[in-house]
């Protein structure tokens, strides 16, 4: 079964926020705060299942919410090796996550 494949940021998103002690809903309020909106719970947790894109923008707000250089929310272009057809397909197997 597949899957869109939309960003490569969703895991370190997910980790810095829980490394924090956020909810998703507070960090979509600290968000919606900061200009964006458009980032509620739902959007916040899409994007940490790798279901929704992240405008540049976005990065930006989100690394400053979370205490982060955006640059580290990008995987190590090793990291990205294995799932680099796939992120540019934009499609991944389930059963690979």
């Amino acid at each position: 079964m597949l899957r869109r494949y939309r960003n490569c940021i969703g895991p370190r998103v997910r980790e810095l926020r829980m490394k924090k002690g956020l909810t998703q809903e507070q960090l979509a309020a600290r968000l919606q705060l900061s200009g964006l909106h458009s980032l509620d719970r739902v959007a916040v947790a899409k994007i940490e299942s790798q279901l929704r894109s992240v405008f540049d923008y976005e990065l930006a707000m989100i690394a400053r919410e979370l205490g982060a250089d955006p640059e580290k929310f990008i995987p190590t272009p090793r990291a990205l090796k294995l799932d680099l057809d796939n992120l540019i397909s934009g499609k991944r197997d389930v059963s690979e996550s």
